[in-house]
């Protein structure tokens, strides 16, 4: 009896090694918490019965070089370990490691990146500085911006003819460095009082600086008219000198230029002269000053009509430190930028080499005898690029100008170099107000053909025509059919077909009307090379994912979405909406070709304003259908325009034009957002838990919003959990409101997901990243990025084929039973086979 019960012992430890791996323990690799300087390791065990040691194993590459403490377990459970000391915007690899006397067991590698250490925020700070280059109908308003540390600060200048103010400039973005900011506003009055401020915004509120006001120049149109003058703030104030600045108005005439300046406001004291014909910034160093004192001075001109003074302004002089040992600054004339028919910003470098009272400016005209000056700037003490900007050019003209820069040890410059500016059909600052308005946006590429893209207002005219230049350099040398735009402001793209793989092509976006022809920038695409790949989806149905809508207005949507086709078999793919989830319209099929990944878009029309539409993609071949997920959107609120004169040229879509792009690889390229996603390996198989790591950065110098970022798992696909962000088990999607994106900003989100026992042999698995996001010109853009899989059925074969699972374990009453019921049978097998050997002996 007892050798019975020995063996009923036996067979049930066989039985265990048989289904149980022998007895050696199973571990998991979990989810991970992570601050910018830690991580909470997690994990989960399955002993089989036996004293089982755990740990992990981590490290910032996949050989892993580090272990935590060891704990053991003797049932099932999950387990954690803290690590600290890590290294701020890292990544990391960890996996769970389980041991006991019948071996040792790995669950897979995950990867994780720890966050930027943030740091506590405050509101900007935001002064405001006297206005500069003041002309009859310009002025160059000028504040310093302190972010305090954050990097989302935004600032802008408010402006009007009373202290309410009432206008405002662009907002710009400040990044995390303190500066001072300038913003040139034009189209003022003449011989008028305009009052302003700095402001300053970031997520911890918005501040205001001082206001302050400035009177524009005076222009009297008679001839022989006397010549107006405004006195400038000074900069690079010294302990013993200081550059005084000034404007004039010439109104024509040759006209002598001045300072007088002195320690109260009778004056007493003057710079030499200088002549101008035309109007114009001036400068003068005096030096000499007493250190530590209150100096007074204005700007004077006169010409043979009469003299004009400037207002008084004030400055003091610092007090005087050890000098130590100066020398000149240096100077360097780099190429223009920006040029148009009458505008560019020339640039330089200069280098005050260890002083801190250098000025710069520019010295330009339209010989190499120069003759006009910029307005002087302090360079403090860091070497930089410089720049300032001229308007009011004459078109299709040679210009010359050099960079130069001045200390107490003497004046320097860079060489003499020119620029032209463009002919006047190409329109600058002086345009007509209803030449349409033109721009070149990111085109998206294949390795033999490409789809321009560019965006046209034609300012309420009704006789635009747009079209693209194009070519391998930046001459570009071709053009694509001229199209009629209509009244209404729209984006627009042109197809260029048989391109060469790998090469550059140059290309720009342009429109005519009766007021004149525009051009926008050129930019750059390359073409990809032939994509070779081949995705083992041979003779199944194409796989489709339904993506964010775009382009939305109160009438109009851009429906997208992403098909995954056979590399041999064509399919076709059309979206089916509505005003609830029972759909009920249909867009037009369209043949998407046999490419591996295809963005497929196209325009629904005639919306209600305010209406919530549902929709989804569907990708058909002659092995099948499928259906993408469905999505909703709410069209736009119409906007009434009062019955005023004032015209809001709203974008608004007129027409229907449906695209198909075509993606050769798993991340978005043209987009202002870089989107990418990685899943790891490319087969997997049931019960395999894999991490996506989604990772994002706004490339552009623009402030993007509304952003929202969507993963979309497929069916075979079961969601465990995120990082961030909210899941719908509705559609199997992880939805993340970033809201805004500044210029640079980036981000990344961990999705964990497990292959469930939908998953077959051969399968293809795609699991899509979508990005929606606004630009400043209230253009919708997105981004697309995915990761593919081939399924392929579980190693366990035995546990998988009698449970149809990748894992031998049971997942229901019924397979828990069959399990016993088998065991059973074996054991009593077992029992009696043992009996018989016994009584024979």
């Amino acid at each position: 009896m007892n050798k019975k019960i020995t063996f009923f012992g036996l067979s049930l430890v066989a039985l265990v090694g048989l289904f149980a791996g022998a007895g050696v323990a199973s571990a998991s690799s979990q989810g991970v918490i992570t601050t910018c300087t830690s991580a909470t390791f997690n994990g989960s065990v399955t002993p089989n019965g036996q004293a089982t040691e755990v740990w992990f194993e981590w490290g910032t590459n996949t050989s892993l070089a580090h272990a935590t403490a060891h704990q053991t377990f003797t049932v099932n459970s999950n387990f954690s370990q803290l690590v600290s000391g890590l290294t701020a915007n890292t990544t990391y690899y960890y996996r769970a490691v389980a041991s006991n006397s019948a071996g040792t067991a790995r669950g897979g590698t995950i990867s994780f990146r720890t966050p930027v250490c943030a740091t506590v925020a405050s509101a900007p700070s935001a002064t405001t500085n006297n206005a500069t280059s003041i002309l009859t109908d310009r002025a160059a308003l000028n504040g310093y911006i302190n972010p305090n540390g954050t990097s989302d600060t935004t600032y802008w200048f408010e402006w009007g003819t009373s202290s309410s103010l009432g206008n405002a400039t662009q907002h710009y973005s400040k990044g995390a460095a303190a500066s001072n900011t300038t913003v040139t506003i034009t189209g003022l009055t003449q011989n008028t009082t305009y009052y302003y401020r700095a402001n300053a915004q970031n997520a911890q509120g918005i501040v205001h600086g001082s206001i302050v006001s400035f009177t524009t120049a005076y222009v009297n149109n008679n001839t022989n008219t006397v010549a107006n003058t405004t006195s400038n703030p000074t900069v690079a104030v010294t302990c013993n000198s200081a550059t005084l600045n000034g404007a004039v108005v010439t109104n024509g005439i040759s006209t002598e230029v001045w300072f007088e300046w002195g320690t109260s406001s009778s004056l007493g004291s003057a710079t030499q002269h200088q002549t101008f014909t035309t109007n114009s910034n001036f400068s003068q160093i005096v030096s000499g000053l007493a250190p530590s004192t209150l100096y007074y001075y204005r700007a004077v001109a006169s010409n043979s009509a009469g003299t004009a003074q400037g207002n008084i302004l004030s400055f003091s002089t610092t007090a005087c430190t050890t000098p130590a040992s100066q020398s000149a600054p240096t100077v360097t004339t780099n190429n223009a930028t920006n040029t148009s028919v009458d505008f560019a910003v020339l640039n330089g470098y200069v280098n005050p080499n260890g002083t801190n009272d250098t000025a710069y400016w520019f010295e330009w005209g339209t010989s190499t005898g120069l003759g006009n000056q910029t307005a002087h700037y302090s360079q403090g003490a860091s070497a930089s690029n410089i720049s300032a900007t001229l308007s009011g050019l004459t078109s299709n003209t040679t210009y010359y100008y050099r960079a130069t820069a001045q200390n107490t040890q003497g004046v320097v410059y860079g060489s003499i170099i020119s620029f032209t500016t463009g002919v006047s059909n190409t329109c600058g600052t002086s345009c007509n107000s209803t030449i349409a308005t033109v721009s070149t946006r990111n085109a998206d590429t294949s390795s033999d053909y490409a789809v321009l893209n560019g965006y046209v207002d034609p300012n309420g005219t009704s006789n635009t025509v747009r079209w693209f230049e194009w070519g391998s350099s930046i001459s570009l040398g071709n053009s694509t059919q001229r199209l009629s735009q209509g009244s209404y402001a729209s984006n627009f793209s042109a197809t260029l077909t048989g391109l060469v793989s790998n090469t550059t092509y140059y290309y720009r976006a342009a429109a005519l009307n009766s007021s004149g022809t525009v051009y926008g920038s050129i930019l750059s695409f390359t073409t990809g090379y032939t994509d070779t790949r081949t995705i083992n989806v041979v003779s199944v149905a194409p796989t489709a994912t339904t993506l964010f809508a775009t382009e939305l207005t109160s009438a109009n949507a851009k429906l997208n979405g992403l098909v995954f086709t056979s590399a041999t078999q064509p399919s076709s793919a059309w979206f089916e909406w509505g005003t609830n989830s029972s759909l009920g319209n249909k867009t037009q099929t369209f043949s998407v070709g046999t490419a591996p990944t295809i963005k497929h878009s196209d325009f629904i029309n005639g919306l209600t304003s305010g209406q919530t539409y549902y929709y989804r993609i569907v990708a058909e071949n002659s092995y099948g259908k499928n259906y993408g997920s469905i999505m909703s959107f709410v069209s736009e609120r119409a906007t009434v325009v009062p019955d005023t004169t004032v015209i809001l040229n709203t974008p608004v879509r007129t027409n229907t034009v449906r695209t198909t792009t075509i993606i050769n690889r798993g991340s978005s390229a043209q987009s202002l957002v870089a989107l990418a996603i990685d899943g790891g390996a490319e087969v997997i198989v049931s019960g395999e838990k894999r991490g996506y790591h989604v990772t994002w950065k706004n490339e552009s110098t623009q402030s993007l919003k509304n952003v929202v970022l969507r993963v979309t798992l497929p069916p075979s696909m079961n969601f465990e959990s995120a990082t961030n962000g909210s899941y719908s088990s509705a559609d199997n999607t992880v939805t993340v409101d970033l809201k805004t994106l500044a210029p640079k900003q980036d981000g990344e989100l961990f999705v964990f997901a497990v292959a469930n026992r939908k998953l077959t042999q051969g399968q293809l698995v795609v699991v899509t990243a979508n990005m929606v996001y606004t630009d400043t010109q209230g253009v919708q853009g997105d981004a697309i990025a995915y990761a593919t899989h081939r399924g392929e059925q579980a190693q366990n074969s035995f546990g998988a084929n009698l449970f149809g699972a990748g894992s031998f374990l049971p997942t229901s009453l019924f397979e828990w039973i069959l399990l016993l019921i088998l065991v059973l049978i074996l054991v009593l097998l077992g029992n009696h086979l043992y009996g018989r050997f016994s009584d024979e002996k």
